[in-house]
């Protein structure tokens, strides 16, 4: 073990935090700071090459490096601006990496004799970097990976269910790392929306045909041509003129649009069935959807629908729910259990050196308390760093989950406060090209990745729980202000007319709620998804019922006129004729006044 020490004077805290995080990914580990100056254990001298590449954007920091912690410490005091200063015993070792020239028998403060000190100038050839370690403080749930797979072999539709924060995501991310010779699709339907109709579905078609993240709607047309005809899809023109319509890619009107209702839905449900078959032929494909008790009405039916076509094929669905049933038949469950507590404090013990006897709690809760310790930890170092803190040890007690993440939202800076509470606001699931974020805001996405606040997955980045996103949002003091302007922006554009009526139900402005209501039912129903669309108009008559300020008789006609036409559509007469008796009643009423 080798100690490194770090001279430089006023480092701001994002620096500080560049220098000691890059430490720490390079198998360092920061064992204490003091006034102006940085120390750490080193289990490799290949570290060196980051202290290079470290005085090119710190040209004002000094360097100490020995195998005594209290010389490397010296080494820096005495080592002018970029120097790298080694002692003997590190030279031997870096000798055939680097040009070094001897400095010669110096004085060192703290040491009673003179020691020989050597000068690290230019590497001979590329640099050397240490492996980049980065500790997953995760405990990995092989016994219930193996259920799943036993699972497998005699079924092809599984709902893993368990409580909040007990680890149901972190389950199927390490399932899908060893499942590398399947096709994985994996989409999210978190509770914090008003649901996108068929979003689930779309999700699975744009990742199986590869347009998933891809812009231009020439580009997507061309790849979901070239990709059924690789398949060998039988109707391609039908298929593929089902599927441009079902994901709005249609640059005029296709003869879907003029199908009957159900007749079209069944169009788009056989040809996804088809794609998905043909995938399978060659690659086995498993298709995963998370939080699955949230889907729109429309999406249970068509995957209802996908899991029987598909039932004899080589593909497996896979459902993660906080219940143990869900609206889909033929599933088969397994409950996630709670990780023994002993596993627990064990994580906690293997990250933090400190052994806490914990009450039961989730991996959520220690991973948050995990992500507090490093933050408040790093804080507490800068802090000494600056020479403010008088205490000499660091500690920290496990607090509940509430008061966790509100210390980790104190911790953070006003911008990066601001920024975050404008990412919950807007969702669980995020895409950044539908979001009104500035550009210079755009790296603050890396660093609430890096924090754990978000992960990513393809072109979206989500909360890393639901329970993280309700903490958080709990604790914004103007939602109505944000949700409004917010809603604001959607309303300005096209086939976003469902996350404009959500942000304004949030925000209490149920006059443009409920117009944006009736847009999103008549827009999940031009996709096809008529149960979300018959969803979308009961609710909005719902809110005409509590808020009968905004309930003018022109919108409940509509709204009920729009309800018979599509029970009519589907040949349900006799719902049809109940919402168009309103309406007739309702013209006699005006003719009569």
């Amino acid at each position: 073990m080798a100690h490194l020490s770090i001279f430089v004077r006023s480092l701001p805290p994002e620096k500080f935090y560049d220098i000691t995080d890059t430490l720490e990914r390079f198998s360092c580990n920061i064992s204490q700071t003091e006034k102006d100056l940085i120390t750490a254990e080193c289990e490799n001298v290949d570290i060196v090459a980051c202290l290079v590449k470290m005085k090119e954007n710190y040209p004002e920091t000094r360097f100490g490096f020995s195998q005594y912690h209290g010389l490397s410490k010296g080494l820096s005091k005495i080592a002018k601006f970029g120097e790298i200063l080694v002692s003997e015993e590190i030279q031997k070792e870096i000798l055939d990496a680097y040009d070094i020239t001897s400095l010669g028998m110096l004085s060192i403060e703290g040491m009673t004799s003179q020691i020989l000190v050597y000068r690290v100038d230019s590497p001979r050839g590329e640099l050397r970097y240490p492996e980049q370690k980065r500790t997953e403080f995760v405990v990995y749930r092989r016994n219930e990976i193996e259920s799943l797979n036993n699972l497998l072999r005699v079924a092809n539709a599984i709902l893993v269910y368990g409580n909040l924060g007990i680890g149901k995501t972190t389950l199927l991310d390490q399932a899908l790392a060893e499942w590398q010779e399947k096709e994985s699709v994996r989409t999210f339907c978190p509770s914090y929306s008003i649901g996108t109709a068929l979003k689930p579905i779309t999700d699975i078609v744009t990742q199986i045909l590869g347009v998933y993240g891809i812009e231009s709607i020439e580009e997507k047309q061309e790849t979901i041509k070239r990709k059924l005809k690789d398949l060998g899809i039988k109707d391609i023109g039908t298929s593929y003129l089902a599927i441009l319509d079902f994901l709005g890619l249609s640059e005029e009107e296709s003869i879907l649009e003029k199908l009957e209702l159900k007749i079209k839905v069944d169009i788009i449900t056989d040809s996804v069935a088809d794609v998905v078959k043909r995938v399978s032929w060659n690659t086995p494909v498993v298709i995963v959807i998370e939080d699955a008790e949230n889907m729109d009405a429309s999406s249970f039916n068509f995957v209802q629908r996908l899991t029987e076509k598909l039932a004899e094929e080589n593909v497996c669905f896979i459902f993660s729910s906080t219940m143990p049933k869900i609206n889909i038949s033929g599933l088969k469950e397994i409950e996630l259990r709670h990780i023994e507590k002993k596993q627990l404090e064990n994580l906690i013990e293997q990250a933090t050196g400190d052994h806490l006897a914990l009450t039961p709690t989730t991996p959520f809760h220690v991973l948050q308390y995990l992500a507090l310790y490093r933050e408040e930890r790093m804080n507490f170092l800068y802090n000494q760093y600056k020479g403010d803190s008088t205490v000499s040890e660091f500690s920290l007690p496990f607090h509940d989950i509430t008061t966790i993440i509100k210390r980790r939202i104190e911790l953070l800076d006003e911008e990066k406060k601001k920024f975050l509470f404008d990412l919950v606001i807007a969702g669980v699931e995020l895409r950044v090209d539908d979001l009104p974020i500035e550009s210079e805001h755009v790296p603050l996405l890396d660093y609430f990745v890096k924090h754990e606040y978000l992960r990513r997955h393809f072109n979206i980045h989500m909360f890393t729980s639901p329970l993280l996103h309700g903490e958080i949002y709990n604790l914004i003091p103007d939602k109505k202000t944000r949700h409004e302007r917010l809603a604001d922006y959607y309303r300005r554009l096209d086939g976003f007319e469902e996350r404009a009526a959500f942000h304004y139900i949030r925000a209490e402005n149920h006059r443009k709620a409920l117009d944006f209501l009736k847009s999103s039912a008549e827009l999940a129903i031009k996709k096809g998804g008529y149960e979300s669309g018959i969803h979308y108009y009961n609710q909005a008559l719902d809110l005409c019922q509590h808020h009968k300020e905004v309930a003018s008789l022109e919108t409940l006609v509509a709204l009920n006129e729009g309800l018979a036409d599509v029970y009519r559509a589907l040949g349900d007469e006799d719902r049809a004729l109940k919402y168009y008796k309103f309406v007739l009643d309702s013209y006699k009423d005006i003719l009569n006044a």
